[in-house]
């Protein structure tokens, strides 16, 4: 299966301490699934935009995307959601009485990357939930500069996007 990048969309908020990240893509198949996107290398740092300080650090050279070390994630570290199950998941994880001063600019940011995606019935997708705060710790990269830090993946049933 080929992936097609057909639109990035990468912003970090006036005070530096968060950013969003939305990338359109296009599958050569109708309906992959998670699995298949994950194999095809949906994940990809470049289109992430690649923080050259955390690369120099890190022991190794791993494949990362964010947080995650790609190649021990796999389909069973992501919940399976509908538009409303991601909603849901996303308020109960903001109820968090850790959040502190991060949980507006959080929220906000989510706002901001739904915003994209006008464009697409929302409501007729199927949503991939990971939450490095939620996944086996070895799953993460060492040491991991990501406070908080979550990737969903989309699909739309009958399309390539």
């Amino acid at each position: 299966m080929n992936l097609s990048l057909r639109q990035n969309i990468w912003k970090s908020d006036e005070s530096g301490l968060g950013f969003y990240c939305v990338n359109i893509i296009e599958s050569s198949l109708v309906n992959p699934d998670l699995k298949e996107l994950l194999k095809s290398d949906i994940l990809k740092e470049r289109e992430f935009k690649e923080i050259s300080s955390i690369s120099k650090v890190l022991q190794g050279n791993p494949k990362y995307y964010g947080a995650f070390l790609k190649e021990k994630i796999d389909v069973t570290d992501f919940e399976k959601l509908d538009f409303d199950g991601l909603k849901h998941n996303l308020s109960e994880y903001w109820k968090d009485k850790n959040w502190g001063d991060d949980l507006p600019i959080f929220r906000k940011n989510f706002e901001l990357a739904a915003s994209h995606l006008d464009s697409f019935e929302l409501s007729n997708r199927t949503f991939y939930l990971i939450n490095a705060e939620k996944i086996d710790l070895t799953k993460l990269m060492d040491p991991n500069f990501f406070t908080y830090f979550v990737c969903i993946i989309s699909t739309e049933p009958k399309s390539d996007k």
